[in-house]
Parts: structure tokens; C-alpha cells; sequence
């Protein structure tokens, strides 16, 4: 019997289509990776919110994602499991959208959409509390301002913060947010820093301190970008706030306009008096360097600032609430640098000469500065010590000797601890 089989392998090259489609295959990824911040009134610079507009920017896109800037993710691997809410993409979603663009960028089925991607999670689960920026504000520094805001904290009885999530008035500028908190005696300076400037909020950069020398410490409740629903602490902890404190709402504006509109951004909180644990950002840096011990010669194309210690003690003198006696145990981290920043890691050394990988930034971006939280808890035991190392490139064209500081011609190497008792 004569076998046809030649006769359709050969009629399928001719008439079959095998590059991946949009509606099947990369409607999905945009959907479920993208989409949060390439909308109309999203922080992105395009929409993508249509085959038309996928096809239009089909070429940037296989780009930025084949070279790993889309979505932004600066993470790569660690050894304790992974990180929550991690939106990269697999070889093969890279794969599919490079082929979809080499291919034509065909179009599909629009009846027949590919299954969606695995929700990242994230938003807050409820709302209970809004606090807004008192006053609207015009960037005066382009392209990039930071401003300092007051909000006054207004609940009577000590209560726990569980969530957060910004909405900004003018999502087009807003960079992104950084939320202090200045308890105790010390929340009376930032609204009097505010009343002496004439203009809503006032300077600040790095802390909620602007040029003034640092007072009191600094205590971080988090921070948000644009694309982002909302981040609620992981495995039910909160970070406590006390009567009569001020929360210090720290804006990074950044536009090209030559006269942006005003904003006037706010903060969504999730509130509740108990909680599973009691969460603190313990920062974890070098004294010395604070001290100006943290030079950065000019014309030089890799610096290095390298610290390993326990942490614990230098954690009671810059006011964590927790009792680390016994040890603790690492919830999430949000690195820091400025702009010369490079590459940052954070590792675990423990007592028996093991290591554990908690973070690692290989191509840092002072641009895309966010929180990790760790998929699984990390404990810290007695005996252990933790290392930071921050790797910073000066060998611009202008270059000049840079030291720790908190103004942006400055540097800094922090390790942000979210941890727990």
C-alpha cells in the first residue's frame, strides 16, 4: 500500500504555521508578567494591552527579555528556595516570544487564548487604613526630586502594619516610594523639618534626613514601586507602630518633561492589633563606613566594600524592637546602593564553616530597587555571621572620590533585614 506520509510532511512545511502565536502563546506571558505596569496610566512608557500593540513593540520586547531587563527582577538564584512573587521568565517563555518575532509575530485564534500564567500573588487583602501626601506636589528638580512627606499616624493603640500599597497621583512620575518610620521623641522633627520648607514636604535622599546629620535611627517600613499590587508581609507578621508616631513618605520622582504635573500620591494600609510575629527591618552595614571609612576612588572600574560580623549587636543600637538574644530568623531583604553600585550579595556563614546564599544582585540598577522575600524562612543561630559585600564602578568620565553618604553623588552598602524573633 502506497504511504501517503511524504506527501503530508511535505504539504505541512508548505502550509503549516510553527511559530508560536500571540494569542496562544504570548498573550499569556504580556498578561501575566508585563501588563501591571505597561498600561494606560501605568509607570511603563507603552501599553501593551492589545495584539496591535504587542506586534508594534514585538521587537524591544524579545530584546529586553532575551537580555533579562523585562520584567524587572535583579535576583538571580540563592540556596535557601527561591523567592516569593519572583516574576522572571523561563528559558522557554523567552524562547516563544524571540521565535514569535522571528516568526512574523502571527496573530491566532483571539477565541482561543493560551491558558494563563501562574498568579504571582501579592495586593492586599484588605484596606483599613489611607494616608495621603497632606498637599500636592510639582517636582522641582528634574529629572529626578526626592521628597520628603509627613504623614501623621493616627491610631491611638499599638497596632500592627500587615500590608502595603501605593497609589499615586501621577503614576507617569512617581519612581518609586520609600515608607520610615520615627517613633518616640524623634517623630517631632520631621514636621518641623516640613514647616520650614516653604514648599509641600521637604529635601531628603537616601533617609528620611535630607542634609541634615542623622538624629535618630532610621527605621524602614517598607517601600513600593509602580506595578506592583501591594506587598503584604510574608507568613502573617507586621511591623509594629506605636501611638503617636510619624511615618515619613520618602517620593522619588523621575521626568524628562521640562514641566511635570503635580502629585499627590497615597499609601494603603493592612492593619491589625495581633500578629503571627512581629516583623523589624534590621539594617546590616559596616560601621566604619558610616564613619567615612567607605572610600571610592575615582577612575577606578571596580571597587569593592566587603563586611562580615554578627549582626546582632549593631542591630540593638540602631533601635530594632526585636530580641535577637537567641538568634533570628530572615524574612526578606531589600538591598541598597546609589548609582555607582554595581553588584551586591548578602551570604549566611554558619557556626559549623557552611554558607548559604540569601541574595545576589549581579547587575544591580538603582532604578529598580525592590524587596526579596525569601520562600522560605532563613534562621540565624548564635555562632553565625552574616556577610555584605557591595561592588561600585567610578570610572565615569566624571568621576570624583565618593564616600558613604546620603546625597546621590554618594554611596552606601546596606543589607535591609525584614526578620523576625
Amino acid at each position: 500500500m502506497r504511504s501517503f506520509a511524504p506527501v503530508l510532511a511535505l504539504l505541512c512545511l508548505v502550509g503549516c504555521n510553527t511559530s508560536p502565536t500571540y494569542h496562544q502563546d504570548i498573550r499569556p506571558i504580556i498578561e501575566g508578567r508585563c501588563a501591571n505596569c505597561h498600561k494606560t496610566g501605568g509607570v511603563a512608557p507603552f501599553v501593551l494591552d492589545s495584539y496591535a500593540a504587542a506586534k508594534t513593540m514585538g521587537p524591544a520586547i524579545a530584546d529586553s527579555t532575551q537580555k533579562g531587563r523585562m520584567p524587572p527582577w535583579l535576583a538571580t538564584g540563592n540556596d535557601v528556595g527561591g523567592y516569593l512573587r519572583d516574576p522572571s521568565l523561563t528559558a522557554e517563555q523567552k524562547d516563544l516570544i524571540k521565535k514569535w518575532v522571528e516568526g512574523g509575530m502571527p496573530e491566532g485564534d483571539a477565541k482561543k487564548p493560551g491558558a494563563a500564567l501562574p498568579d504571582l500573588g501579592g495586593g492586599l487583602a484588605k484596606v483599613d487604613l489611607t494616608l495621603k501626601m497632606p498637599e500636592a506636589y510639582v517636582p522641582q528638580v528634574l529629572p529626578d526630586d526626592y521628597r520628603c512627606f509627613v504623614l501623621r499616624w493616627p491610631m491611638t493603640t499599638p497596632t500592627y502594619v500587615t500590608g502595603v500599597n501605593g497609589v499615586p497621583g501621577n503614576a507617569k512620575i512617581v519612581h518609586h516610594v520609600a515608607l520610615y518610620l520615627v517613633d518616640g521623641e524623634a517623630a517631632q522633627y520631621p514636621p518641623m523639618w516640613d514647616a520650614e520648607d516653604a514648599t509641600p514636604g521637604y529635601q531628603c535622599f537616601g533617609g528620611p534626613f535630607g542634609s541634615r546629620p542623622q538624629q535618630f535611627p532610621v527605621k524602614l517600613l517598607t517601600a513600593w514601586l509602580p506595578g506592583y499590587q501591594g506587598q503584604t508581609f510574608p507568613r502573617g507578621g507586621g511591623v509594629l507602630i506605636p501611638p503617636g508616631s510619624t511615618v515619613v513618605l520618602q517620593m522619588h520622582y523621575s521626568s524628562l518633561e521640562a514641566a511635570p504635573t503635580a502629585d499627590q500620591t497615597a499609601m494603603e494600609f493592612s492593619l491589625s492589633p495581633t500578629v503571627t510575629k512581629q516583623l523589624a527591618y534590621q539594617p546590616f552595614l559596616k560601621f566604619d563606613w558610616v564613619a567615612g571609612q567607605m572610600e571610592i576612588p575615582p577612575n577606578k572600574n571596580e571597587v569593592i566594600h566587603e563586611h562580615r560580623a554578627d549582626p546582632r549587636p549593631n542591630f540593638g543600637l540602631l533601635g530594632s524592637p526585636l530580641n535577637t538574644t537567641n538568634g533570628f530568623t530572615l524574612e526578606a531583604v531589600m538591598f541598597h546602593m546609589h548609582t555607582l553600585g554595581t553588584r551586591g550579595e548578602l551570604w549566611l556563614h554558619k557556626a559549623d564553616k557552611s554558607k548559604k546564599k540569601i541574595l545576589e544582585i549581579p547587575r544591580w540598577d538603582f532604578h529598580w530597587q525592590q524587596e526579596y522575600q525569601l520562600a522560605e524562612p532563613v534562621r540565624f543561630e548564635p555562632g553565625d555571621e552574616l556577610r555584605v559585600k557591595c561592588v561600585f564602578d567610578n570610572s565615569k568620565a566624571v568621576s570624583k572620590l565618593t564616600n558613604w553618604g546620603e546625597n546621590s553623588d554618594e554611596e552606601m552598602c546596606v543589607a535591609n533585614i525584614l526578620s523576625s524573633e
